[in-house]
């Protein structure tokens, strides 16, 4: 359906173009054929040596509206022989990630039942090692199965109230120990009592991804803090650090696929696909809310998310 929007909208938008274009061009002969006297008399003046002026002025506008009705065909063969391929890389990358899914899931299968039989030692260590890369490829292939989902506008899970007050401290309990573990301190700070509509996993996955991107840009030791408030309606989530930050002309882009922000070369290369805070934006989205990066003026990086309330404090 969101494809036929948008392939519909294509289409209207060229044909008010060519219609544009041929309205211009009728006025523009009318204009020629009514002050052919005057361009007769102007070119006269100019010495053009030609004897009917008008009829080479209506040539020229002819021709150059002719070529003008052929570029905008021509760029809307190209715009969808661009998206027929950008929708046939798209399937084909979901096709290929979600047939990776079940080779890892028995990779992972088999190597937890060696697990179990196999003592402490180097071989113990190496499947340990093994399935530490199993956890990272299939968060990966996740990652890009949900991108593609997004990025597709196909539905999700369907939608049910969540309690943020019961939801969070729990959550935070959670992921609180996972950054310790990495050298950061998670500090938070809770004054809510909203229900707002989520997804299973869904507000788990764009706090995690907030967090998480938070976390990888700040140096050892440092913090990352968490802000849940009411804000009449809306409920208002605030993730910041205290790392790098983010250029100023880069906030609108962080939320493009595969996208990543420059970084220091003191900080040294990121990991990661540039996955992170697509899906952020887009699930967010699907539960009607919005998302930003915000300018701190300082060191550090904040992202303001604002969600829909079922129900909000008096």
């Amino acid at each position: 359906m969101i494809r036929r929007r948008r392939r519909t909208t294509i289409i209207l938008s060229y044909a008010l173009s060519l219609a544009g274009a041929i309205a211009l061009l009728v006025i523009f002969v009318v204009n020629v054929v009514r002050s052919s006297a005057r361009i007769d008399e102007l070119g006269a003046r100019v010495g053009v040596p030609v004897a009917n002026v008008p009829g080479l002025v209506l040539v020229i506008g002819c021709l150059v509206f002719f070529l003008l009705i052929v570029g905008l065909t021509l760029l809307l063969a190209n715009n969808f022989a661009e998206r027929r391929y950008s929708m046939k890389q798209e399937q084909f990358l979901a096709n290929m990630t979600h047939e990776m899914k079940s080779p890892l899931a028995a990779i992972k299968l088999h190597a937890q039942t060696l697990e179990t039989e196999i003592g402490a030692g180097p071989a113990r260590r190496a499947l340990g090692h093994i399935l530490a890369q199993v956890e990272r490829l299939t968060a990966l292939v996740d990652d890009v199965l949900e991108s593609s989902r997004l990025a597709a506008r196909r539905r999700g899970k369907p939608l049910i109230p969540v309690a943020l007050e019961s939801f969070f401290p729990g959550y935070f309990e959670e992921i609180g120990g996972r950054l310790e573990s990495h050298g950061v301190h998670l500090t938070t700070d809770i004054e809510t009592r909203a229900t707002v509509l989520a997804s299973e996993g869904s507000l788990h996955r764009i706090l995690d991804n907030l967090i998480d991107n938070a976390a990888s840009f700040s140096r050892s030791g440092g913090e990352v803090r968490c802000r849940v408030r009411d804000a009449g309606r809306l409920v208002r989530i605030e993730v910041e650090d205290d790392g790098v930050g983010i250029p100023k002309r880069e906030l609108r882009k962080v939320f493009d696929r595969f996208y990543q922000v420059p970084t220091p070369a003191t900080v040294g290369p990121r990991k990661g696909t540039g996955l992170g805070l697509a899906i952020v934006s887009g699930l967010v989205r699907e539960l009607k809310g919005t998302v930003e990066a915000v300018e701190t003026g300082g060191p550090g990086a904040r992202f303001v998310v604002e969600l829909p309330a079922l129900e909000s404090p008096a």
